[in-house]
């Protein structure tokens, strides 16, 4: 077998040499990589490396076949950890194994029939608000407000009432330090025990959101009651095996987790679908044919009148991934390609690269829903915008049926429309956001 080194022709800074491509612009620079090294090569730096996996056969085998063998995540995922703790994205091994059976059935379609009706009512008021802008508006910080409201209610039910700003504030804080500290690498090696001139902020911030999310914890516990939310689901989690239910803490860590996760990446998606349908007219005529024929109803048991609108929000997630790579680190001797891989390797899945191959894909950067009609769907070796395998993304339903009722919700009151000269740029960092905002002319219907 071949042992993997860094392809010695590619752009070198001075100090990080290709790396410093790869994290500044790698949805340009991995592909063409991959087309000129092949399906496995490593990206080297001179303070580590990552191994590029751009072949679907194989990603499948690291993210699901020989999933027990890339166990744990890589270490960009240290960053995530700041915010989150040790919760479901972050985790790893039997521990992870183990939050994912307690977490699981809270995610039960059951449940998200009874957070349904919430999104629905959210969605609506700010809807009536966003009407009344009267100049292009930056859709983005106001999708982000609206969907941590929603994963807000949907977590705590009325108990965030008094809090929300707080938080939205706080998590607001917290990601914009991941987002530094992905641009500036050594903030990374700074304190976090205590406050220091560069990270004081960011410390005010998590032991404000800490004492709110634990304050709410205790409250729960003493009192006992089931507010039919995320919290009381977690908070009864028991395993049968063992009678252990989550700790305070890893109930801490699970809540950040969906804080931080189940917003950032639905409010870039809803900006990504309203650009791609405010600049496809025929696309919109076509939503807004299904949605009329739908009439005034929307819940649970109406989904299945909007069959094109899911469509659409899928065509989107393949065109705008929000997760745009997963990492994971090698525990156990591999092959990739015939590629030996060692323990300790750090791999990239490039979900974009997929998302986007003419290997794979007729015009693959055409917008065009019907990809996903029943007899066309792609398959999942190239499609999978939520991750693949074991650790595929426990809150995609969740994702899914927000979008959808959004789209429904916004098309009936409003239209979109593109603002000329305004730059519209992917940003691959934490999620695939997008680089300026994404300002939209709203006008209402």
């Amino acid at each position: 077998m071949i042992q993997l080194a860094p392809a010695a022709d590619a752009p070198r800074h001075w100090l990080m040499g290709p790396a410093y491509y790869a994290q500044r612009d790698p949805l340009t620079w991995i592909p063409r990589w991959a087309e000129k090294y092949g399906d496995v090569f490593t990206i080297g730096s001179p303070i580590g490396s990552a191994t590029v996996v751009a072949s679907p056969e194989l990603a499948r085998q690291v993210l699901a076949d020989r999933y027990s063998h890339y166990i744990e995540k890589g270490r960009s995922y240290a960053v995530l950890r700041i915010l989150m703790g040790n919760g479901l994205v972050t985790s790893s091994g039997e521990f992870w194994r183990g939050q994912r059976k307690l977490t699981q059935p809270a995610f039960h379609r059951r449940r998200l029939d009874a957070i349904f009706a919430m999104m629905v009512e959210r969605s609506r008021h700010f809807a009536e608000e966003l009407v009344e802008a009267r100049e292009p508006v930056d859709i983005s910080p106001l999708f982000s407000q609206l969907t941590l409201e929603i994963i807000s209610r949907a977590m705590f039910s009325t108990d965030v009432d008094a809090s929300a700003g707080s938080v939205g504030r706080h998590v607001a804080t917290l990601n914009e330090t991941a987002l530094r500290m992905l641009r500036q690498p050594w903030r990374f090696f700074l304190p976090r025990t205590f406050p220091t001139p560069f990270t004081k902020t960011e410390f005010h911030a998590r032991a404000t959101l800490d004492a709110i999310v634990h304050g709410i914890i205790d409250r729960r516990r003493q009192g006992g009651e089931d507010h039919d939310d995320l919290l009381s689901m977690f908070l009864s989690a028991c395993d049968e095996e063992t009678g252990r239910g989550m700790t305070n803490e890893q109930l801490r860590d699970e809540v950040m987790t969906m804080f931080v996760a189940g917003h950032e990446t639905t409010a870039n998606a809803m900006c990504w679908l309203l650009h791609l349908i405010a600049t496809h007219p025929e696309i919109e005529a076509k939503l807004l044919d299904e949605i009329t024929a739908a009439g005034d109803a929307l819940d649970t048991g109406s989904l299945a009148a909007y069959p094109y609108t899911r469509r659409v929000v899928e065509e989107s997630l393949r065109l705008y991934p929000t997760i745009w790579s997963v990492g994971r680190r090698c525990t156990k001797e591999d092959e990739l390609g015939g590629f030996h891989i060692r323990p300790g390797t750090t791999l990239l899945i490039p979900i974009f690269h997929f998302h986007w191959g003419e290997r794979w894909w007729d015009e693959p950067r055409k917008f065009d829903p019907d990809r996903f009609l029943p007899d066309r769907r792609p398959s999942p070796e190239i499609y999978f915008p939520f991750g693949a395998g074991p650790r595929t993304c426990i809150g995609n339903q969740f994702a899914l049926q927000e979008l959808v009722i959004m789209i429904v919700v916004f098309l009936r009151r409003m239209r979109f429309q593109p603002v000329a000269g305004f730059p519209v740029e992917p940003d691959a960092l934490i999620t695939l956001r997008p680089k300026h905002g994404m300002k939209l002319a709203v006008e209402g219907r």
